[in-house]
């Protein structure tokens, strides 16, 4: 019975048609009260995501007929952003790339901002949030000082500690309660927006909403690896694969494409997922991802959402075939065939009959596989690849590492690509 509900709730929180029907009815309520269309974004002072977002949240309302309305964030609960420091590092250099591509001007400084600067931004801003005054330019400029050293603008002077106070806690209380985790993301009746390289599902909801008042095309266009070929002289990419993750199954079939059409060679370094490492993933969390890979297998054209969670043993058989598989030369048809059967079609790799169809899919002999499952010789070696990844700075999945790029996301193979592109120019 568990089991069924918790398939329930995924098939709910990935059924596109259910967005879609919610959307009409949103959409509805606020025509028929005469209410503007309100984005509700969500700042943090020293996050880099955030950084990109609100420049780009006032030329989204330069284009759109919306009202935004700014909050300020403190730094996220520690469950939902493991490994801070890390993550603070890898986030610095992602934005100094998508700045790049976006136009707008942010440069990693090597460092976050230091905290006693942080604080006083806040409480410059926190006048004007708590006033639900346009916040937007007071925060950008205080921003691109807060990353670049430059002295702080006082703007119309500094706020006390006590609007500081206030202006966290209640724009932490209105990100919780409308159901999401982090700061840089914004919000539009329902759904959620988080990053710059999510903000073209934004700008496509309000084109569709009828909502485009100047500009065209996307203020942050969509991020995906071209069909170019070229010859990379056999480059490694270092795959670092969870079984159990959703973003995984959307990147593995494109990463073997890649690979095929540069002349490189994938190798993979499979880990336990977050969960099954005691790092925890709250409800929260786990239910925009979910939702986040409907939408990008959506764009991918992937087939996602009839889903059997493979966490624990399921993930532990697979994991024991996979490793086995790879040294036979089926890893990719083995990871490949796990990964859809689990996340799109609802078999459960925990029983022997689910695990037995993967593997006559993937052309892994039954007896093979049995033989797998009657050892942990498996165990040492994924620690080991867990090692090897946080050796790299890096701890989420997936995560890749060609020439001198190491990056995380299936959002980032296009950089993958790119740096495969270098390989091969620098070879001619």
């Amino acid at each position: 019975m568990k089991l069924w509900i918790k398939r329930q709730i995924m098939a709910r929180a990935t059924d596109l048609d259910r967005r879609d029907l919610a959307r009409v009815r949103a959409r509805a309520r606020r025509e028929k009260t005469g209410a503007p269309r309100v984005l509700h974004y969500f700042h943090r002072f020293g996050d880099p995501a955030s950084a990109l977002m609100a420049p780009l949240m006032i030329r989204l309302a330069q284009r759109f007929d919306v009202t935004v309305c700014t909050r300020l964030t403190g730094l996220p609960e520690k469950a939902v952003a493991p490994e801070p420091e890390q993550l603070e590092a890898v986030a610095r250099a992602d934005t100094a790339r998508l700045a790049k591509l976006f136009g707008l001007g942010f440069a990693d400084p090597g460092a976050s901002p230091a905290q006693a600067r942080i604080i006083e931004a806040e409480a410059l801003a926190a006048a004007a949030v708590l006033g639900d005054e346009d916040a937007l330019p007071q925060i950008t400029a205080l921003d691109a000082a807060l990353w670049s050293g430059a002295a702080l603008p006082a703007g119309g002077g500094p706020g006390g500690s006590g609007d500081r106070d206030r202006a966290l806690k209640a724009g932490t209380r209105a990100r919780d309660a409308l159901g999401h985790f982090q700061s840089g993301a914004v919000e539009f009746e329902g759904e959620w927006y988080w990053g710059a390289d999510r903000l073209h599902y934004l700008e496509t909801r309000l084109d569709d909403d009828g909502a485009r008042i100047a500009g065209e095309g996307f203020l942050a266009p969509p991020l995906l690896e071209s069909q170019a070929r070229g010859d990379a002289g056999g480059a490694v990419i270092e795959v670092y694969p969870s079984l159990r993750s959703p973003y995984t199954y959307l990147a593995m079939e494109r990463v073997y494409a890649l690979a095929r059409r540069w002349n490189a060679r994938v190798e993979l370094y499979p880990v336990l997922p977050m969960v099954m490492r005691k790092l925890p993933v709250p409800q929260r969390k786990a239910m925009y991802f979910l939702k986040d890979c409907a939408r990008e297998a959506e764009r991918l054209a992937l087939p996602f959402g009839t889903i059997s969670d493979p966490v624990g043993a399921p993930t532990e058989r697979g994991l024991a075939v996979l490793l086995n598989a790879m040294e036979s030369g089926q890893g990719e048809a083995f990871i490949t065939a796990f990964l859809e059967a689990a996340w799109s079609e609802a078999i459960n790799a925990g029983s022997d009959g689910g695990l037995k169809e993967i593997c006559a899919r993937a052309g892994v002999p039954w007896a093979d596989a049995q033989a797998a499952l009657n050892g942990d010789s498996w165990r040492p070696r994924v620690e080991a690849n867990r090692h090897r990844l946080t050796g790299l700075g890096l701890w989420g999945v997936p995560s890749f590492r060609v020439g001198d790029l190491a990056v995380w996301g299936q959002d980032r193979l296009f950089l993958v690509e790119a740096e495969l592109q270098r390989i091969a120019g620098s070879r001619s």
